[in-house]
């Protein structure tokens, strides 16, 4: 469990085969960080009552122990290792080229679950309530056979872990961006960089429809440019806006408002702001952990 934990964080796990600890497996690379991790993870639980049933008897019996997997996701992220920087260095690049002693963080695409609740985050269109029962068709209307199977996808703003997974075929954003396996156990998944994820992200509506929540939030939360601007970076990137970045942010919304002429003007502001956004969609940081 913590080696899962660890490799949701760093993108590969001290055992780099999550799913194999046997023979078949690879070897830990830091065995005793492993086994230190797994010890704080047992002792960090706290007693919970025992369940009372009529066929049990408590009575001397301790009450089992939960393990706490937030403290375990709180000790890693406050870790010096996970906050290191990913830039490169050349002395230790020819020592660890797989960076395997951890010298640097190794650079990493958030899983298609992250890209997704974060569009829906940062628009503000995120429905963080518990998921429910999906609207499946009356059990009477049913007519799927083997060449007519049941295929549907229900859209909802709500976090990812809630949309509808079928055996037969994966989610479309989920498919796209890399989502697990639906037939078997996915330890670690593969990470492709294709033209048809670019190209989603350009001109899908679900994008355009959290680019224009997100530009109508900023003319909400900002008077002008400058702030909008600043306001933005601060939403999808948890950092302000540079120096240069605030200028070539100013002089596309100005290039795209010279291209909307013949729009009203009080939709110029709006919609240029819809553009700049799809822009920040698109770019590495949005997508990539450094």
């Amino acid at each position: 469990m913590v080696n899962r934990i660890w490799a949701y964080h760093f993108g590969r796990g001290i055992v780099p085969t999550a799913s194999d600890f046997g023979k078949q497996g690879r070897p830990p690379t830091h065995p005793e960080l492993l086994d230190w991790l797994a010890s704080e993870f047992m002792a960090s639980g706290e007693r919970k009552p025992p369940v009372e049933s009529a066929n049990s008897s408590t009575g001397g019996s301790r009450s089992p122990l939960a393990w706490s997997i937030k403290k375990m996701h709180r000790l890693i992220m406050l870790s010096r290792t996970y906050q290191m920087a990913s830039d490169d260095d050349p002395a230790n690049l020819q020592i660890d080229v797989a960076n395997e002693y951890l010298w640097h963080f190794a650079r990493r695409r958030l899983d298609a679950e992250s890209i997704r609740d974060t569009l829906l985050a940062v628009s503000g269109g995120l429905d963080r309530t518990t998921g429910g029962p999906h609207p499946f068709p009356e059990q009477t209307t049913w007519n799927f056979t083997q060449h007519n199977p049941f295929k549907a996808v229900y859209e909802t703003n709500r976090r990812s872990v809630y949309l509808m997974t079928q055996r037969i075929q994966r989610h479309p954003f989920l498919g796209l961006f890399d989502g697990a396996d639906t037939n078997a156990s996915t330890a670690r998944r593969v990470t492709s960089t294709t033209p048809l994820q670019a190209l989603y992200l350009m001109n899908d509506p679900f994008v355009h429809a959290q680019s224009r929540k997100f530009a109508d939030r900023l003319l909400t939360d900002r008077p002008d440019d400058a702030g909008r601007i600043e306001r933005a970076y601060l939403l999808m990137f948890g950092r302000p806006a540079s120096g240069a970045e605030q200028t070539a942010a100013k002089d596309y919304l100005a290039r795209v408002r010279d291209k909307l002429a013949g729009v009203p003007a009080e939709q110029q502001t709006r919609k240029a702001l819809e553009s700049f956004v799809r822009v920040l969609f698109m770019s590495n940081e949005f997508v990539y952990v450094n």
